[in-house]
């Protein structure tokens, strides 16, 4: 029997967790307001007075090229686009402290500490989850997972980490090294095996795991459906709750200029979210690889001035006006068409 898929966005699709792994029951009763919040602020087109969720990017720094990544296409393309100052550097941790204390004081949810780089590679990682945990949000990473260890894995659970997410982008050794360039397949998924384990060691039964992958371009039919298969078994059977597969965005690719205008599109993301950069420049999107959506600077400005500022509500009304398009970034964005191309 199939399992359920829960539908998330246009772009990427996941397997639930069945029930034996299932870490929803384990979480505090707020978890699911939180969620209900999530879901319900981008039909009712209302974004509050806070986020609840912010992105931040601990570190620029990556130790992988990996082919779909567009950190390695700007990178090729010797494009400044993604980095403007060309420079590789860490968050400052007083930055990121005023961040989670606001956001404490304002009713921020949770936190997710990667967007552009690898967060392992920020050596106060452990402090970060810490300090975010004790403020009672929810703490989550994506990872590549090459420089998790043991005991690397048991300081974050230690630290309160919630959700981990493994990019991982095959289940065969050989196609997974030639996307993740630079990574091990075997030693990478020792890794995973290893924090998983430790997860069970710890009894953190409320801990959500997730192995993701971008699925290959031009596979389709019965070879796509074994990959997936194949890849579905690699992770149940280390005991990952969720399993999701994303469609790949084409860099450099202007959507709406190949595919026309998407009528009726406003991005939820607007309502719930905003990423941080690494050195403090603020913006609403996960593709805005290219700094042309910022709306402020956490360097300068609290979040709540950045979240009700005129540049944020001038973006949220474009969108809600049916005139995303009015906005480059939004007019290229891969969003709105993967589900139909």
């Amino acid at each position: 029997m199939a399992e359920p898929i829960n539908y998330r966005s246009p772009t990427y699709y996941e397997l639930a967790a069945p029930p034996e792994l299932d870490w929803r029951p384990y979480r505090r009763p707020d978890y699911r307001e939180y969620r209900r919040q999530w879901d319900e602020r981008p039909g009712m087109r209302e974004a509050g007075a806070f986020p609840l969720h912010l992105d931040i990017d601990p570190t620029n720094r990556c130790n992988l090229s990996c082919s779909m990544c567009p950190r390695t296409y700007y990178l090729k393309e010797g494009r400044p686009d993604w980095n403007p100052e060309g420079r590789l550097g860490d968050m400052d941790f007083g930055l990121y402290r005023r961040l989670i204390e606001e956001g404490a004081q304002e009713g921020l949810k949770s936190v997710k500490l990667n967007f552009l780089g690898e967060p392992l590679l920020y050596s106060r990682l452990e402090d970060m989850v810490s300090l975010a945990a004790e403020a009672g949000l929810w703490v989550m990473i994506n990872t590549n997972a090459t420089l998790l260890s043991r005991e690397k894995s048991r300081r974050l659970l230690e630290a309160g980490l919630s959700d981990i997410f493994f990019s991982f982008d095959s289940p065969y050794p050989a196609e997974y090294e030639a996307v993740r360039v630079g990574a091990e397949y075997e030693k990478t998924l020792a890794n995973i095996r290893d924090f998983m384990e430790s997860k069970e060691e710890l009894g953190k039964k409320g801990l959500q795991t997730r192995a993701s992958m971008v699925l290959p371009k031009n596979l389709a039919g019965d070879e796509l459906e074994k990959l997936k298969a194949d890849y579905i078994k690699l992770f149940r059977d280390l005991k990952v709750a969720e399993i999701g597969f994303g469609r790949p965005t084409v860099m450099g690719l202007d959507y709406e200029k190949t595919y026309g205008l998407f009528p009726g599109f406003v991005c939820p993301d607007l309502f719930r979210r905003f990423f941080v950069f690494w050195d403090g420049p603020a913006g609403p999107c996960c593709g805005d690889w290219e700094r042309r959506l910022i709306v402020g600077d956490a360097r300068r400005q609290s979040i709540g001035e950045i979240w009700r500022s005129p540049a944020y509500l001038e973006l949220r009304q474009a969108h809600l006006n049916g005139r995303y398009y009015d906005l480059p970034a939004c007019r290229a964005c891969s969003v709105p068409y993967l589900s139909t191309n």
